[in-house]
């Protein structure tokens, strides 16, 4: 039976208020194989929001929440949401340090942090900011508990304001229904390399959530499980990791750390069935020689993005779909947290190798030139986006017109700092980001080209390509490579291989002028390939 469409025009809080009402013993969250009802979910965001309204936040104020993907992050983020407060989202592992910053910046008034972290937050609490402590182990069994703080014994402080208390607490019925206002500021380096706080509004997350139905082209979402390991940091962890499901009767398979064996495991019992991810989650998922078989038909749809994106990568998972006669495929998709992140995406109905696949029917797009012309199909320029999931600006910096792009009939979008174009079907080919383009000798060579090359071979399980300043030739190209587990040949063999393939592919630009064998590839905290950290 096709379901409803959810309400833009409404909170997040309220869309959780309809589902909990409508099907309150259908399962909401699962965390480690333990599963929570809407009843439930309802009933402790309520409670939470009751923390809040005790500690005086009201509408207009700023609540930062640091957590993992456990059930108190997502209890805190509707509550804050409830109240009509602006949650601020940040990394659980952000150093001190910054984490003091970044609350000072936003005049945070409550901060939501992992009980191991208190030790460091000393200074915080002295400034009066109010922290609740939480624990991963709150809601899991008194054994679960024991050990875990067994383990952190070193780590953990005695604190007064305690998630688990916040249980005993009685409910707050009323909520505020704003949803054209700041409710989530995201950190990002946004469309340059410098820092940004970018303000999203109910709306534009709603709207995402909207779309749902047409990128995954399924009619019903009870009882689905969504994979929710991205954190809520990363707009797509956010949005689709935790909020969609929560709009139209679905489950949230929470992971604070992705585990193959757990994730195999919840798709072996028919409880996990969307995969979205970074491309080492999906390397990770390969890996495991129990992720094949029939147990893989349960899966409907697996999604990639917010790195390189290997064509080499996404022919394996596909290949091992069809082996178990499984309909899921890995659909690449594209985006930034200026649009909530997600706005095009490769589907079932629609998809085109070598695309990142169609804009979100709630998206608009152009591609212009470096004077701000419109380009035509086919032609790479900046990818420019607009549409409902749009940001409201960016915050605690100036706004600066600059960053957006506005066409003949006023439609405002942002300028995305990444080259491609549309094609006549408008289908998006995403080619670098701007400043990725290396000029050799004049000439632009893009590294992704470079990166696809080189995953073309099997042998190679992680790439990446960089400029690296040159006095004769302005820039070259140093490729880092991190070799298969299972390949037998030689060093030399391979580097002959690819630079060979490069240069009959690409051309004599793009052929490296060192290639580094690694044997780990640093990452960031998301799983991408941190290329900062290469040189």
């Amino acid at each position: 039976m096709k379901q409803d469409p959810i309400k833009k025009e409404q909170s997040m809080y309220q869309c959780v208020l309809d589902t909990a009402t409508k099907y309150p013993n259908y399962v909401a969250l699962r965390y480690f194989h333990k599963a929570f009802s809407y009843e439930h979910l309802l009933h402790r965001i309520n409670q939470f929001a009751y923390e809040l309204a005790t500690l005086k936040v009201s509408q207009g104020d700023v609540v930062t929440i640091c957590l993992p993907n456990i059930p108190e992050a997502v209890y805190a983020l509707y509550a804050v949401n409830q109240i009509g407060a602006t949650a601020n989202i940040i990394h659980p592992k952000c150093p001190a340090e910054k984490l003091t910053e970044n609350i000072n910046r936003v005049k945070s008034k409550v901060l939501f942090a992992l009980d191991t972290s208190i030790k460091d937050l000393q200074n915080l609490i002295s400034n009066g900011v109010h922290i609740i402590s939480c624990s991963p182990v709150d809601e899991l069994s008194k054994f679960k508990q024991h050990i875990y703080k067994k383990e952190n014994k070193s780590t953990l402080v005695e604190r007064k304001y305690l998630a688990s208390k916040i249980f005993d607490n009685p409910t707050l019925d009323r909520y505020t229904s704003d949803y054209q206002g700041d409710a989530f500021y995201l950190h990002s380096g946004g469309t340059s390399s410098i820092p940004k706080t970018i303000a999203l509004s109910n709306f534009a997350i709603n709207s995402l959530v909207a779309s749902a139905t047409w990128f995954t082209c399924m009619d019903n979402f009870e009882h689905v499980g969504m994979l929710s390991t991205l954190p809520m940091f990363h707009g797509f962890g956010l949005c689709m990791g935790i909020h969609a499901c929560l709009c139209y009767g679905g489950t949230d398979v929470l992971m604070p750390k992705f585990s193959r064996y757990n994730a195999v495991k919840y798709i072996k019992r028919n409880q996990m069935h969307i995969l979205i991810g970074v491309p080492i989650l999906y390397e990770a998922l390969l890996s495991k020689n129990s992720f094949r078989g029939k147990k893989l038909r349960y899966l409907t749809n697996a999604f990639i993005g917010g790195d390189y994106v290997s064509p080499a990568l996404i022919e394996r998972f596909n290949k091992r779909m069809e082996e178990a006669n499984a309909k899921c495929r890995l659909f690449e998709g594209y985006g930034l947290t200026e649009v909530v992140n997600v706005c095009s995406v490769n589907t079932h109905n629609f998809h085109k190798d070598g695309t990142v696949g169609k804009l979100f029917p709630n998206a608009i797009g152009v591609v212009i030139d470096e004077k701000g012309k419109e380009l035509c199909p086919n032609q790479d320029g900046e990818i420019c986006i607009g549409g409902e999931s749009l940001m409201n600006g960016y915050r605690f910096m100036e706004d600066d017109e600059s960053y957006y792009h506005y066409d003949k009939k006023g439609n405002k979008y942002i300028k995305t700092g990444d080259v491609g174009s549309f094609d006549e079907e408008g289908y998006l080919t995403f080619k670098s980001r701007i400043k990725r383009i290396v000029k050799v000798s004049g000439v632009p060579v893009f590294p992704s080209q470079i990166e696809d090359v080189a995953t073309s071979f099997d042998f190679v399980y992680e790439v990446a390509a960089i400029g690296v300043e040159d006095e004769k030739h302005g820039h070259i190209i140093k490729l880092f490579i991190k070799l298969s587990k299972t390949y037998k040949g030689s060093k030399e063999n391979a580097l002959k291989l690819i630079n060979d393939k490069i240069v009959s592919t690409l051309g004599i630009y793009s052929k490296p002028k060192e290639i580094v064998f690694l044997d780990k590839m640093p990452h960031t905290v998301i799983g991408k390939i941190d290329t900062k950290l290469l040189s």
